[in-house]
């Protein structure tokens, strides 16, 4: 399900959406294994769907999206959450 996405374009996704000032970032079914440190850079997220990956775990980052409101985890290998 979905299509793999290497690290530069993810990072080039998340530089486009802190300078668009996104509310809303949908990274489902691209094969994520880890999640970048420069999600923190996103302060405006509401919305968050990183499901059906393969996410084991979650740094803590995660959690200065003061904003965030909905976060979908579904379909991932997480065994905590910080």
């Amino acid at each position: 399900m979905g299509w793999v996405v290497t690290q530069d374009e993810l990072l080039e996704l998340l530089g486009r959406a802190k300078v668009e000032g996104w509310e809303t970032l949908d990274l489902s079914g691209l094969g994520l294994e880890e999640l970048p440190s420069k999600i923190r850079n996103l302060p405006s997220l509401t919305e968050l769907d990183l499901s059906y990956n393969q996410l084991s775990s979650l740094l803590p980052e995660i959690g200065q999206l003061s904003s965030l409101t909905q976060l979908y985890l579904s379909y991932n290998q997480l065994s905590s959450l910080p």
